[in-house]
């Protein structure tokens, strides 16, 4: 069991029933979600609810809103998760508690990040727990710097994206959260999978970059195996195989799709499986298996929804277009096209404000 869980289930063991515990029972269902321990939060949380509920303290409510929006983030509903998140805010101002506040901030960045909100807005809420994170939780300070980070690497601005992983990596460090430490490698990892795919989509994908994005990925595996028990293989697996259909050695990413993106779609990973589903039915195809990659296709086309990024809608789309030149159907290759063309304007658009806001803003200070 991972570090922080195991300190926490000892922290519940020995604490008495009422407030106390029922904090304690909501920070499990956060350290759940944050684990991907995705399986066990029903449970974690009804034991929650039930033990807040007998307290009717508003701190242990807070903590539960707050945990019930991060759950509902890892479970792939990140749109719902704002509200729990924002309640959980607005109750911690009111009663004064600032760590609680500055930890919030930091997820209401996180979400609002990940869905591709107004960069000025998640700025905002990132400025506020890097801020307010300082002096009162840390830790908060800590991930506000880590979203920072993949923000400026999003809007390739590498320099003072490492900065800011690095202050992230010092401050969870410090505070001796290794899932944290993890995390912040394993995201700047992802985050460099994106830039390789836009790079692509540009024409000017070095094939240099592709093999640090190999090696990188590797290594952030193996240290989040060192620090902590989250079950993130997964995610590993899914952009090991993007990067290597990417970079053109499909059957080596075949083997990889055939054993994960079944369990990626079950578990409802919604973008992450839809991306891969659709390089999935790229590289059968590319291996003679039309049969099954128009099937795959099909699938990866039904999943494919308008509330996802541009980004994402982009590469998905381009993949389509893959596909189906493979499958000699001109007609669905330029539809694919064309689809894929536009979200890519799309998300140079978001990318020029994130760059522009960026710039604008400066560095997070506390």
């Amino acid at each position: 069991m991972a570090r922080l869980l195991q300190r926490n289930q000892h922290a519940i063991a020995s604490a008495k029933a009422g407030v106390e515990r029922a904090r304690l029972l909501a920070r499990r269902v956060l350290l759940l979600a944050r684990h991907w321990r995705v399986s066990e939060l029903p449970e974690a949380l009804l034991d929650a609810e039930t033990a807040v509920a007998a307290t009717a303290d508003c701190q242990a409510a807070a903590e539960l809103a707050l945990a019930r929006g991060v759950a509902m983030y890892y479970g792939a509903q990140a749109h719902q998760a704002v509200g729990p998140v924002q309640q959980a805010c607005d109750a911690a101002r009111e009663f004064g508690d600032a760590g609680l506040e500055a930890e919030c901030e930091a997820w209401l960045g996180c979400i609002g990040a990940t869905l591709h909100t107004d960069p000025m807005l998640v700025l905002q809420h990132l400025n506020r727990a890097a801020q307010l994170g300082a002096t009162h939780r840390p830790l908060a300070a800590a991930r506000g710097c880590y979203i920072a980070g993949t923000l400026y690497q999003e809007a390739d601005l590498i320099e003072p994206a490492m900065a800011h992983y690095r202050r992230a990596t010092a401050l969870a460090r410090r505070e001796n959260d290794e899932q944290l430490v993890a995390a912040i490698h394993r995201y700047m990892t992802l985050a460099q999978v994106q830039q390789c795919r836009r790079a692509q989509a540009a024409g000017r994908l070095d094939p240099e970059e592709g093999k640090q994005a190999l090696a990188a990925l590797g290594s952030a595996r193996q240290l989040a195996v060192a620090l902590t028990a989250d079950d993130v293989g997964l995610q590993f697996n899914l952009r090991l195989g993007e990067m290597l259909c990417l970079i053109g050695r499909f059957a080596e990413a075949l083997e990889v799709f055939d054993a994960h993106v079944h369990d990626a779609a079950r578990r409802g990973m919604s973008w992450e499986a839809t991306i891969v589903r659709a390089d999935h039915a790229v590289c059968l195809v590319r291996c003679g298996r039309p049969v099954e990659a128009a099937a795959a296709g099909a699938l990866a086309r039904a999943e494919l929804a308008d509330s996802f990024d541009a980004y994402t809608r982009a590469v998905v789309h381009g993949s389509l277009a893959e596909l189906a030149v493979g499958l000699g159907d001109a007609a669905q290759a330029a539809t694919h096209k064309a689809a894929a063309q536009s979200a890519w304007a799309e998300d140079r658009a978001y990318c020029a404000g994130l760059r522009q806001a960026l710039l604008g803003q400066g560095p997070l200070t506390d």
